[in-house]
Formats: C-alpha cells, sequence, structure tokens
C-alpha cells in the first residue's frame, strides 16, 4: 500500500482564513441585500452625498452652494467629507441614478471596516479575532444600521480601527499621517486624538511613562490636515459649527429653541437597554474586570479600555457616538482574553474538555442570539423606517415648470438630502443641519423653525418677503399639520401620494 499523501501546504493557513471569509460572505449578504431590495433608506443623508458624489465632477472645488440658501454653505462651503465623496465619485457615476452605484459603495465600505477589525485584531495575536469581530455585530441592531449608512461616519469607523493599530504599536509617524487623512475624510477630524488621550492615560497605570508622542502626532496630523486642504481656511471654520451643534443638542431643543437630529440627543436608560443591550453589559463587566485581572494585562490592553469607557461616556452624552464605542468595547475585550488566557488554561478546572466545549456553545449560543435580537432590530430600521424618497414626482414637476434655480421654500432641513437628490435643479432653503441656517442668520433660522413648529402662523406674504421664494414644498403626511396652507394666498399647484407644491400667491 502506497505512503498517504502529504497535506497540502496552504491547508493551515487556509483553514485560518475560512471563519474571517465567512463572515465577509455574510456581511456581504447582509448589507448587499439591504442595498439591493431596500425600497428606501434608513438614513435619508445618503441622498445627499450620493447627489453630491455624482455632481462633484461639475461642481468641482467651488466655495459656493447655492442649494441651501439660508445657510453659511450658500458662499462659504467646504466638503469636510472630501476624500469620502471623491471615493463615492465613481461608484455614483455608474447609471443615471447615483444611489445604485452609492450603495455599492457602502456595503463594500462596510465590509471593509469588518475586514480591517479583524485584521488588527490578528495582528495583536487576538485568539478567535472572528468571534469576537462578530460580536459586533450583536452589540445591538443600530450598531448594524449605522455601518451600512451612506455617510462618512463610516468611513471614520475604518480610519479609527486602524489607528487603534498604530496606538498598540506606538507608531507615533503613522498616528501623524493618519491624523492627516482624517481631516480630509471627516466632519470631526479630532476622534483619533480623542482616542489616543485615554489611551495613553489608561496605558500609564501598567507603569510605563506617557507617551505624548501618540496624541501629539494624531492632534498635529489633523491640524495640519485642516490647514493643508482643498477648502482651506474655510475647513476651520467648521469646527465652529459643531461645537455649536453638541451644545445645541446637549441645551435640549426646549431650551435652544432648535430641534436637532435625534441622534444628537441622549438616550434614557430604558430606550439604551433596548438598542444597545449586549453593548450595556460589556461596558458594566469591563471595570471589575479591570480591576481584578489589572496585573496581568497588558498596557495597550489597559490603555484601550480607558479609551472604550471615554467613547461610552461620550455615547451617553449624544448616541451618534455608538459605533466607536461598540469597536472600542469589542476590540478590548478580545485583548483581555488575549491577556487571561495562559491564566486561565493553568486553572485545573479549565483542563476538563466538557467544561470548554459548555463554556465554548454557551458564548456561540449568547452572540448567535443576541445578533439574531440586533437583526430584528435592524430589520424595523430598514423597512417600516426606510420609505421610498417623497419627492420625486414634485421634483420632476419644479424641474419642467419653475425657472432654474428658483427658490422653494423647505420648512423641513431633514426633506433637504432628497430635495437635493431629485431636485437639484432648484434651490431651497435649509439643509442637512439647523446650525449652518442659524450660523448665517440666526433670526430668520428662528422664524423659520417658529414656521415649522406651528409656533407662528404659516405666512405667505411672509415667507416670500423673508426667503425670495414663491413656492413652498411639503410631504404630504406633514401638509396637514398647516390650516393655513387651506385657504389663500397658498395655492396647491402639484400633489401626489407624498409630497405637495403650494405657491406663495
Amino acid at each position: 500500500m502506497s505512503a498517504p499523501l502529504p497535506k497540502p501546504a496552504s491547508s493551515g493557513p487556509l483553514r485560518t482564513w475560512i471563519p474571517p471569509g465567512l463572515l465577509a460572505l455574510y456581511a456581504l449578504l447582509l448589507f448587499g441585500a439591504t442595498a439591493l431590495f431596500q425600497q428606501g433608506l434608513f438614513e435619508r443623508d445618503g441622498y445627499f452625498h450620493a447627489r453630491f458624489a455624482a455632481l462633484m465632477p461639475t461642481q468641482g472645488l467651488s466655495r459656493a452652494f447655492p442649494w441651501t440658501q439660508l445657510s453659511i454653505w450658500r458662499d462659504r462651503f467646504c466638503d469636510k467629507e472630501f476624500l469620502y465623496h471623491l471615493a463615492m465619485l465613481p461608484f455614483a457615476r455608474l447609471g443615471q441614478d447615483p444611489i445604485l452605484g452609492a450603495r455599492i459603495f457602502g456595503v463594500l465600505l462596510s465590509i471593509a471596516v469588518l475586514v480591517m477589525f479583524y485584521a488588527v485584531l490578528r495582528a495583536q495575536r487576538v485568539r478567535f479575532p472572528a468571534i469576537f469581530t462578530a460580536l459586533t455585530l450583536a452589540t445591538g441592531g443600530l450598531f448594524i444600521a449605522r455601518l451600512g449608512m451612506l455617510r462618512s461616519h463610516v468611513l471614520s469607523m475604518l480610519l479609527l480601527t486602524l489607528g487603534l493599530h498604530f496606538l498598540l504599536q506606538r507608531r507615533w509617524r503613522a498616528l501623524l499621517i493618519l491624523g492627516f487623512i482624517y481631516a480630509w475624510c471627516y466632519t470631526v477630524p479630532f476622534v483619533l486624538l480623542l482616542t489616543a488621550v485615554p489611551f495613553v492615560l489608561g496605558s500609564r497605570l501598567a507603569g510605563p511613562r506617557l507617551d505624548l508622542r501618540l496624541p501629539l502626532a494624531a492632534g498635529a496630523g489633523s491640524v495640519l490636515g485642516l490647514a493643508i486642504h482643498p477648502y482651506t481656511p474655510l475647513t476651520l471654520e467648521t469646527l465652529l459649527t459643531y461645537v455649536q451643534v453638541f451644545r445645541l443638542g446637549l441645551q435640549g431643543a426646549a431650551t435652544s429653541g432648535f430641534e436637532l437630529g435625534n441622534e444628537l440627543y441622549p438616550y434614557s436608560l430604558p430606550v439604551f437597554w433596548d438598542i444597545y443591550p449586549l453593548l450595556l453589559i460589556l461596558v458594566a463587566a469591563l471595570p471589575p474586570v479591570l480591576v481584578l485581572a489589572r496585573k496581568r494585562l497588558e498596557p495597550g490592553t489597559l490603555g484601550l479600555a480607558a479609551a472604550a469607557l471615554f467613547w461610552f461616556a461620550m455615547t451617553a452624552a449624544s448616541p451618534r457616538f455608538a459605533e466607536y464605542s461598540v469597536l472600542l468595547v469589542a476590540a478590548t475585550w478580545a485583548l483581555l482574553v488575549r491577556d487571561l488566557w495562559p491564566w486561565l488554561e493553568a486553572q485545573p478546572l479549565w483542563q476538563r474538555p466538557g467544561l470548554r466545549v459548555t463554556a465554548a456553545g454557551l458564548a456561540l449560543a449568547t452572540l448567535a442570539g443576541f445578533h439574531a435580537r440586533s437583526l430584528a432590530f435592524y430589520q424595523v430600521y430598514q423597512t417600516q423606517a426606510a420609505p421610498p424618497r417623497f419627492f420625486t414626482g414634485a421634483c420632476a414637476w419644479m424641474a419642467r415648470t419653475l425657472a432654474p434655480g428658483a427658490t422653494v421654500v423647505n420648512l423641513y432641513w431633514d426633506d433637504f438630502p432628497e430635495l437635493f437628490y431629485d431636485g437639484y435643479r432648484q434651490t431651497f432653503i435649509w439643509g442637512l443641519d439647523p446650525t449652518y441656517t442659524i450660523r448665517a442668520d440666526a433670526s430668520r433660522a428662528r422664524v423659520l423653525e417658529d414656521f415649522r413648529r406651528g409656533r407662528l402662523a404659516l405666512d405667505a406674504p411672509r415667507l416670500k418677503a423673508l426667503f425670495q421664494a414663491d413656492y413652498l414644498v411639503l410631504r404630504s403626511t406633514r401638509a396637514g399639520r398647516y390650516p393655513a396652507l387651506n385657504f389663500p394666498p397658498f395655492r396647491e399647484v402639484y400633489r401626489d401620494d407624498s409630497a405637495v407644491v403650494f405657491a406663495l400667491d
């Protein structure tokens, strides 16, 4: 009998890459199915990004953005997500409708975040890196939704994950370069700096001196990126805008008088638990484990834990930071298991094979259960909360009827992404974030907000005088909130199932 054939030399490495390969395939099916079969977008800002990317060849580096007439963007526009839009550009121009290509880009970027997270954990010699990568998808349904959005924070997640590797490797020069790139990609380029500061302070608990090169490099790179930027010096002004955004968000709508995006207002504990149950459990368990096992942990693990707790505190103040909390908390637990594994293997009880199998089964069952719960939550966001575009018909009517560039009043700033997407031949009043309008003209912004919230009855002559506009556009479901629209001088000139246009006669 002949000797058995030797196994191929690549079989070991092949088995190593099977778990991450299956995870990437699963992510492709999950986000790809959403992109192909979803009627609309859960996060409506994606329409703005898709259309803007498609218009980049004609818009160029213009500092004018006439589509929001009552906004600092009108004359001082700055594309704070320049590289994000540039990367989306070839996809957004694949066909007549930019949203399909933008969705393909979004799917690829979401998968890239998970692949990068796995690669960083593997580079840090973490055990079961695919399991800890999958852990992120079980922390809460809204995390999955935010990972699949057509917004630049997904690119920020990718960059921050790479930044974690540079922090753990103490590569300050790489952080300097990454900080520069961050400033060309994302609205808040100091995410890397805000991560490096608690990381260095946490690492100090293990004994080594403070390595100030890490936060200094991250911060210097971001400042340099803002100073050397296609939209310099307007990049510096955007920082003032976002300071005001968070200040108004912390005040709340009742105090500030303006209603901002829901992602800026803090959740109550029951709501937080409903959205991110596993994240809360992991965060609650983190401090006692750190206290009990501190002497067995490497400095980088303590630093990452400090950064994770910092971003969780930021998430408690403003839920828009949840994606950073999830990534850092999952990475921290991965490093904790890595550091404590030798101690665990030395325990006599752990030598029992039955216990290991039972523990692995419970861990996988828990992970699968929380992921199934997250998927149920995610499905609600991506179906019930993702209707088709509202203004396609209305914008087609405006393109046929109104002069190019004619201004149309939009009472709701959250309607702007769709109006810009379908009605980019016209101009509107405000959009994306009311803070841009507040900074441009606070008095007119307050009047517009009072009209929108019903504190003032709609007044057609005043709307015409304030905004030099002859038309008003609303979703059909919202038009019923304003009785004044049923009487002259308002005159309905277009209506379909989703939108209505009034002339301000």
